[in-house]
């Protein structure tokens, strides 16, 4: 299962790179998308590619800040629910 599952990564990853490879050629359709998502199936598939993403001097100055910043905001969207007896 864990093998199909990677598989799955690896094709998607391929896709979108090529999406990607198109919206380069078009000016219609976005290509920045395209490549964020290769990169994310990228990282699920390759757990060397995803050390080196994490610790990349330019994940670590722009990213990693707003990853930290969204996670609060969920913390803080819980605790608020949870002051109206709303269970998240």
């Amino acid at each position: 299962m864990r093998f199909v599952l990677r598989g799955i990564w690896l094709v998607l990853a391929i896709f979108f790179f090529v999406l990607g490879l198109v919206g380069l050629a078009l000016p219609v359709i976005p290509q920045v998308p395209f490549f964020l998502l290769s990169i994310y199936f990228t990282s699920k598939f390759s757990p060397r590619f995803h050390n080196w993403i994490s610790n990349n001097r330019l994940y670590k100055k722009y990213l990693l800040p707003l990853k930290n910043a969204i996670k609060s905001e969920k913390k803080l969207s819980k605790i608020n629910l949870n002051k109206f007896g709303i269970k998240y």
